[in-house]
């Protein structure tokens, strides 16, 4: 046993993994190949992780696996990698797959928690201080901003992007982006309202918050289409950093932003 690292007698590791002080590798885990795991990390019992990088101060509870190739027919073993940073909680028999395409990644942010039984695909970007909860289903490629709740069994269709500080709540279904700043809710997703709580512990003022209201019924709660709305918005709502990246995510989207909108079937 290397000074400052715990490893179980029982846990099967790679000659080749990396890791530092610190770690604590409790029994029957498997660390394959390609494994980097930072200062500080705990990985509990019958985890599985493979061509994989965590950060530092993680815990990847039991059942876990993570690096393991993509559910994609279109991989052909190509070397690629999960990157995940620091702070993050992998809950129990969470999978996380390696990206497809030569010397890409699936990668997670820092201070994320990923809880039990979710599962984030072969090219994923999830951004810092994500909490994704149970069962909820990540289809390859999704991108998900900062300070993003997503709400258990929630179902997500491959490229899909969903915007900062969005809150999405249980068992919502969408195949369309999801802005940032928004309370969602159902199948398929629609826009009920702001994350009014969330922009308020991310430390919004009334009057931000209030900006993006004003923006949200424009956009969701009128009459105007997309084009009309944003145009509005240009006119009546005084600049700021989250009227420009709100109107900068719904002008470069890909698959297109869900128009869809009403009351909540349920509270979260």
């Amino acid at each position: 046993m290397t000074a400052g690292i715990e490893i179980h007698s029982t846990a099967a590791i790679d000659p080749a993994a990396e890791i530092e002080e610190g770690v604590k590798i409790h029994p029957y885990a498997v660390i394959g190949p390609g494994v980097k795991i930072g200062s500080g990390t705990e990985v509990f019992p019958h985890t599985y992780l493979e061509y994989c990088e965590i950060g530092k101060n993680c815990v990847i509870a039991p059942g876990a696996s993570i690096g393991t190739a993509p559910q994609d027919l279109s991989y052909k073993g190509e070397k690629t990698r999960v990157i995940i940073g620091d702070n993050c909680r992998i809950r129990e028999n969470v999978t996380v797959n390696r990206a497809s395409g030569e010397g890409t990644a699936t990668e997670i942010g820092n201070n994320c928690m990923l809880m039990i039984g979710s599962h984030i695909a072969h090219n994923c970007k999830i951004g810092n201080n994500v909490n994704i909860a149970n069962n909820a289903l990540l289809g390859g490629h999704i991108i998900v901003e900062d300070f993003v709740f997503i709400g258990g069994a929630v179902v997500m269709h491959q490229f899909v992007r969903v915007g900062e500080l969005t809150i999405v709540g249980g068992f919502t279904g969408t195949r369309q982006d999801l802005p940032p700043y928004a309370k969602v809710d159902g199948r398929p997703g629609r826009i009920v309202g702001i994350n009014s709580v969330g922009l308020k512990r991310k430390g919004l003022s009334l009057e931000e918050r209030t900006l993006i209201k004003k923006a949200f019924n424009y956009l969701w709660f009128s009459e105007l289409n997309t084009h009309q709305a944003i145009e509005r918005i240009r006119e009546d709502c005084p600049s700021s950093q989250y009227i420009k990246h709100l109107i900068e995510f719904l002008t470069t989207s890909k698959r297109g932003v869900t128009k869809l909108s009403g009351k909540a079937e349920s509270e979260f």
